[in-house]
C-alpha cells in the first residue's frame, strides 16, 4: 500500500466522522472552561526592599541577635517584619480587621498572616517581600503595611543614632 492511498483512507474515515470528533472537541473545552472558572482568583502582591543590610539589620536588632551572616540575616528580618506587635499593626492598618468576628478568628488571621507572608534574599542586600490573597487591592496593602513598618522602624533608629551622636 503507498502513502497517497494510507492519506486518502485516513481522510476519507476523519470525513466521516467530523460530527463526531467536533461534538468531542465542543464538550473538552465547555468542561475546561466551567474548571478553569471555578478556580478562584488569587492575587500576588511583592516587593523589592533594597536595604544595607548589615547597617538596617544590626540596628534593627540590636540588643536581640548577636550573629549577622548573611543567611541569617533574611531568617532575622522574617521575625522582626513578622513579630505579633508588627502583624497587628498591619491588620490595623488594612481592612483585615473587617473580617475579625471574635478573638478565635483575630488569632488564627494572624497566623495565616505570619504562614503566608514571604520573605526572600535575592541577593545580600536585596530583600523580596510577598503576599497573596483574594482580594488584589488587600494583598497590596498587606504588602504597603510592612514595607512602611520596616522603614518607620528604619528611620526611627536613624534618628535615634543622630541624637545620640549629639
Amino acid at each position: 500500500m503507498n502513502l497517497a492511498a494510507l492519506i486518502q483512507r485516513y481522510s476519507s474515515a476523519g470525513w466521516r466522522h467530523r460530527w463526531k470528533a467536533l461534538a468531542t472537541a465542543w464538550l473538552v473545552c465547555i468542561a475546561g472552561w466551567v474548571g478553569v472558572s471555578l478556580i478562584p482568583d488569587r492575587y500576588e502582591s511583592s516587593v523589592r526592599l533594597y536595604a544595607d543590610a548589615d547597617v538596617v539589620l544590626s540596628q534593627l536588632l540590636r540588643g536581640i541577635a548577636v550573629d549577622n551572616a548573611a543567611g541569617n540575616q533574611v531568617a532575622l528580618l522574617q521575625r522582626t517584619l513578622v513579630s505579633r506587635p508588627n502583624l497587628e499593626r498591619v491588620v490595623a492598618r488594612t481592612d483585615l480587621d473587617m473580617r475579625v468576628t471574635s478573638l478565635e478568628s483575630r488569632e488564627e488571621l494572624l497566623k495565616k498572616l505570619e504562614r503566608e507572608i514571604k520573605i526572600a534574599a535575592q541577593t545580600a542586600n536585596l530583600f523580596t517581600i510577598t503576599y497573596s490573597d483574594q482580594d488584589s487591592r488587600l494583598a497590596r496593602d498587606v504588602v504597603q503595611a510592612l514595607l512602611n513598618l520596616f522603614i518607620e522602624q528604619a528611620t526611627t533608629n536613624d534618628r535615634q543614632q543622630m541624637e545620640n551622636a549629639r
